[in-house]
């Protein structure tokens, strides 16, 4: 497996080569098993991919955006990466873009509650996966780095 499945000209920051198994994923389980595998599909057929994003914290580097693509890599048997390296500002506002978007869902929910509560409950219980998923793989990440 060769890294030319990212290519360095999508990204915005500087990218870097870097083995696989220094980087870090908070997130390793994933919400949509079918998109990793769709990713994986069109890496094996020769497509394209910016680099996943990722900061360095602690001289260790934690995937910021890219956690499918990363796992689908992964599953080729990839030993080294291209990534692109976020500034702590640019990582910074993507976690504030993410918040106003999910304060931005609530409000949504909120606002379905009153004219189609079916689909504010819908919305509710993918909001509540999403979170489950995410307490799931912090606790995993967790217990796994006290091995």
């Amino acid at each position: 497996m060769n890294i030319g499945e990212f290519d360095p000209q999508l990204a915005r920051f500087a990218t870097i080569e870097l083995p696989c198994s220094s980087i870090v994923d908070l997130l390793p389980l994933t919400h949509a098993p079918d998109r990793v595998a769709r990713y994986r599909e069109r890496m094996q057929s020769g497509d394209r991919f910016p680099p996943i994003s990722v900061i360095r914290l602690g001289g260790r580097y934690v995937i910021a955006d890219g956690h499918k693509r990363f796992s689908a890599y992964r599953t080729l048997g990839a030993d080294r990466i291209l990534v692109e390296v976020w500034p702590l500002h640019r990582w910074a506002r993507d976690q504030w873009d993410q918040v106003v978007g999910n304060a931005r869902k609530n409000g949504r929910i909120l606002r379905l509650s009153v004219t189609d509560p079916p689909a504010a409950w819908r919305l509710a219980c993918s909001t509540l996966r999403h979170w489950r998923r995410v307490a799931t793989s912090l606790a995993w990440r967790a217990t796994r780095s006290r091995r």
